[in-house]
């Protein structure tokens, strides 16, 4: 799966806005083409993250969101999804909090952007950004088993503009190295940005606050939106 071209990895904060606002959400973009669920776990502090994905955070928490919820979705998710790739992605707080490594069996592999993690029982994701050199791309790959993910440029999720082109040099010096699989991630949102990337070269793009921004506007707005993505990356 990870080694295939344009591939669409999208991002939902486990239980935004609620329950059955994130189900319907998640079966529309399934529908659409969506290829790995990038699954958000709530945490006090999610750092790397801008506002829209942050407030996502804090809504979940505040709707009591806890590690019993947390199976709950897993578990739903797998039944109605068994050939969805998930991949979570938390902090090291949340790894913790809500004992995400004793749960491996409900999902395929895990991102902690303020940990690296080295697991033998799951697939692990590493974060790659320009400002990183070659020592720290090859100690980082040796533990990356799924896929690089790399930043469009660095910063925090949900900026909004034109695209970093820090993730052209960051691809160059992972490739020297390895042919792991690669996906950008990071201020993408349109369908040019989505072209421009494939062409360079990526397996695939990551895209979180934008899908939470069409979520925010309805699933009317997430079907369209989903409809032009899936188009773009042909």
């Amino acid at each position: 799966m990870y080694s295939k071209k344009n591939l669409l990895t999208l991002y939902l904060t486990v239980g935004y806005p609620d329950k059955d606002t994130f189900f319907k959400s998640l079966d529309i973009m399934v529908k659409e083409g969506m290829d790995i669920l990038e699954l958000g776990i709530p945490v006090e502090n999610p750092s790397l993250d801008g506002n829209t994905i942050s407030n996502t955070h804090k809504v979940s928490l505040e709707k009591g969101f806890n590690e019993k919820v947390l199976d709950i979705y897993l578990k739903k998710i797998k039944s109605l999804y068994p050939n969805l790739p998930i991949l979570i992605m938390s902090y090291k707080d949340g790894i913790e909090k809500y004992n995400l490594l004793d749960k491996t069996n409900l999902y395929d592999a895990i991102l902690a952007p303020d940990e690296s993690l080295q697991l033998d029982n799951v697939k692990t994701v590493q974060i790659f950004n320009e400002k990183m050199n070659k020592e720290q791309i090859k100690d980082k790959l040796s533990i990356t088993n799924c896929f690089a993910y790399v930043m469009s440029g660095v910063g925090t999720t949900g900026t909004k503009g034109d695209l970093p082109q820090g993730y052209i040099q960051t691809m160059k010096n992972i490739r020297e190295i390895s042919d792991i699989p690669i996906q950008i991630g990071f201020g993408i949102y349109s369908d040019n940005q989505i072209k421009e990337v494939l062409s360079r070269g990526a397996n695939g793009v990551i895209i979180g606050s934008e899908i939470i921004r069409k979520v925010d506007e309805g699933l009317d707005s997430l079907r369209k939106y989903m409809k032009n993505i899936s188009k773009a990356r042909e």
